[in-house]
């Protein structure tokens, strides 16, 4: 891996993002009178939007892993599990969103800014949390060193830092000193309380990865942690994108599929779950988040592995990948999921559960439609419906996660929930890549310019793809 200080110092000058506008919020600028010392209202939102990249990249390949999307290119795509390796991924976080977070902190910490500070951390706790459920074993300790072979810290470290970094931002975010953000902020305009709402509840979140290991006391620190945590839809984690700016999932993805140069759509395993065909009742999101090709009226998604069977779109009319569509990173509805299923264990794991588990699992539901711009009527309908009010007695854990399956779509981070409890008995896909032996996905593989550079730890931490995570095994 390139040297992390010394790339900063040229991000700095070349891949600053200036803000002069909600227009033109995310121009990147090569303008040589920039000055090499950037500010700290300069690398916030180059950060932030790196970040949301880094994000896109993961999203891209973990929902083809967990069966959301597939590949429309034939029977050789990325959902047959073939093994990728993210490198885009990679280098928008180490390459270009660490450098800049990293910058952040130092210049908080002289400045006497708290609050950039705590920023900062929150947003490469999140980072790590996405690199470490794609990877594993990740740069982190040794990752702002000079050298090209850093160590690599394994994933329970990886957690441990990710703690440890969360409570460290919610204390500076505390301090009511220093520079505060403001329009500089493209996530929360600079509004420290939602950022230590975020804090508690990405330390929910991936206190409850971990939830294999100790589950009871696991699910309990979940539990503690989103008591604080976001208090509804306007708290969610995403930066909006815009006309000038184009969210990935519109320029990457719908634009392309619209034109014929065809990438990936959706599956009949989240199509069905929403179609009818699995619950027995309809899902009103299914026609405000999943696109359908022009002259069909019947939604059915690409079988996976196949590059066949589909009269769905990921197009530019649906929620997700519209031209002004945000690049969603962690949701309200995302925090009620992990109520559930906290509650869930907590009560002991099996099937029925308190009130309190059951009520958070109803508004995981309501709240995701609300967003996604589901009528009130359809919505109370729905959970109205026998198929999905089975009463805190009936609830299983399959009704929480096929729920929170739906509600986190087109978030990478769902593929943890999917590799925790065993794909959900999703079937295998078409053409599944035989380097597997009838194993599911469970990693990606190390970039190619991270062997080149640091052969020998890559070597010491990669495994076979089949090969399960620390995070996911008890």
């Amino acid at each position: 891996m390139t040297i992390i200080k010394h790339i900063s110092a040229i991000l700095t000058l070349a891949l600053l993002i200036t803000l002069t506008g909600c227009d033109n919020f995310l121009d990147i600028n090569t303008d040589e009178t920039l000055k090499g010392d950037a500010t700290m209202q300069e690398l916030l939102p180059t950060a932030q939007f790196y970040t949301a990249e880094a994000s896109f990249q993961q999203a891209y390949v973990a929902c083809q892993y967990a069966q959301q999307l597939g590949s429309a290119l034939g029977a050789n795509g990325t959902d047959t599990y073939a093994e990728t390796d993210n490198t885009l991924g990679w280098s928008n976080f180490y390459l270009y969103a660490l450098p800049q977070l990293n910058t952040i902190m130092k210049k908080g910490q002289e400045e006497g800014s708290p609050a950039y500070v705590g920023i900062a951390k929150v947003l490469i706790a999140y980072n790590l949390g996405v690199a470490t459920v794609n990877w594993e074993n990740v740069p982190y300790t040794d990752a702002d060193q000079k050298n090209f072979s850093p160590s690599y810290d394994s994933q329970e470290q990886i957690y441990a830092t990710i703690a440890r970094l969360l409570d460290e931002a919610v204390t500076e975010l505390a301090s009511n000193t220093g520079t505060k953000p403001s329009t500089d902020d493209l996530i929360y305009q600079g509004d420290l309380g939602k950022w230590t709402r975020l804090a508690y509840s990405l330390r929910a979140r991936y206190v409850m990865h971990q939830s294999l290991k100790n589950s009871q006391q696991t699910a309990q620190s979940a539990l503690d942690a989103l008591a604080k945590g976001m208090k509804g839809n306007e708290d969610d984690f995403q930066l909006q994108y815009n006309s000038k700016n184009l969210s990935p999932w519109y320029s990457k993805v719908a634009i392309p599929n619209t034109t014929g140069n065809l990438t990936v759509t959706f599956t009949n395993t989240i199509v069905d779950l929403m179609n009818g065909t699995k619950q027995g009742v309809a899902d009103p999101r299914l026609s405000k988040v999943i696109g359908i090709k022009n002259n069909q009226t019947v939604y059915s998604g690409v079988i996976p592995g196949s590059g066949s069977g589909s009269t769905v779109d990921l197009n530019s009319k649906a929620w997700h990948s519209n031209i002004n569509s945000p690049l969603v990173m962690m949701t309200y509805s995302e925090l009620k999921g992990i109520e559930a299923e906290a509650r869930f264990i907590v009560n002991g794991g099996t099937t029925g559960t308190t009130p309190d588990a059951y009520e958070a699992y109803r508004q995981m539901i309501s709240t995701n439609m609300k967003k996604v711009g589901v009528a009130d009527a359809d919505i109370t309908a729905f959970l109205n419906d026998p198929k999905i009010n089975v009463g805190a007695s009936k609830l299983t854990l399959n009704h929480i996660i096929t729920e929170k399956f739906k509600s986190m779509l087109l978030i990478g981070d769902v593929w943890t929930d999917i590799r925790k409890y065993d794909y959900l008995d999703f079937p295998m896909p078409a053409s599944v890549n035989p380097d597997l032996q009838g194993k599911r996905i469970q990693r990606m593989k190390y970039p190619e310019s991270e062997i080149t550079r640091n052969s020998k730890t890559v070597l010491a931490n990669q495994k076979d793809p089949g090969t399960m995570m620390w995070v996911t095994t008890k």
